[in-house]
């Protein structure tokens, strides 16, 4: 199952979104779930800073199950690191970086179970390294850039351009059906409670697409 992105869902940034966007893909295979997280931005509000423009969570609401581990967080496909990661690539751990949490997230994130964050301010409870060692992540920075950055990331910090990958235990299965209401209903977050995005609703989809044709079709007369 993959969603983008691409609504504003909130954040403490007041100007438009200007292009900003995330993707995820959502896979399980029995107690297996793994989820791919992309920054797709092709542009960014015109205040942001460098750790703004990071994507830094997802949360989500898994219908009767919870997280029983966080086995991998590792550079996606074709992607690097960056900053002080610039020496790490495709299927290096940054788990080191990214915890998570059955307990819901913080601020606008409180109505979601289930969190994966590069943050320390996400979860109401217990929170888990996907290592599974303690101590703080160092969020925002950890998180995800685009593809070029957008925003330079410096040097001394550290973030992935442009996908990370998550696998989780869970405590049961998911059917197709459900696993498309988690996508759905999922929300990722850029910065410090700087923007928050959702999936568009079905209904808003449709209505574009059908605009799109109507449009192609008044050129073609």
């Amino acid at each position: 199952m993959t969603v983008d992105y691409t609504v504003d869902g909130g954040g403490t940034n007041p100007e438009p979104l200007s292009g900003l966007s995330a993707r995820a893909t959502f896979t399980v295979e029995g107690t297996q779930f793994t989820i791919l997280l992309e920054n797709t931005s092709e542009g960014v509000p015109v205040s942001f800073e460098a750790a703004d423009s990071l994507v830094v969570s997802l949360g989500m609401n898994l219908p009767g199950v919870d997280i029983v581990s966080g086995d991998l967080a590792i550079i996606g496909p074709g992607s690097i690191g960056i900053g002080e990661w610039s020496a790490l690539g495709e299927g290096d751990s940054v788990a080191d970086e990214w915890l998570w949490t059955n307990d819901f997230g913080g601020d606008i994130m409180d109505t979601h179970a289930h969190v994966i964050s590069t943050s320390d301010g996400q979860g109401g409870g217990m929170v888990t390294r996907f290592d599974g060692l303690t101590g703080n992540v160092d969020g925002p920075y950890g998180g995800v850039a685009a593809a070029p950055p957008i925003v330079p990331v410096p040097e001394p910090q550290r973030a992935v351009s442009d996908s990370i990958l998550f696998s989780l235990t869970l405590t049961g299965t998911l059917t197709e059906e459900q696993l498309q209401s988690v996508a759905d209903t999922s929300i990722v977050e850029f910065g410090s409670d700087q923007q928050y995005l959702h999936v568009p609703e079905p209904g808003t989809v449709a209505l574009l697409v059908m605009a799109g044709v109507f449009f192609l079709c008044r050129k073609r007369r």
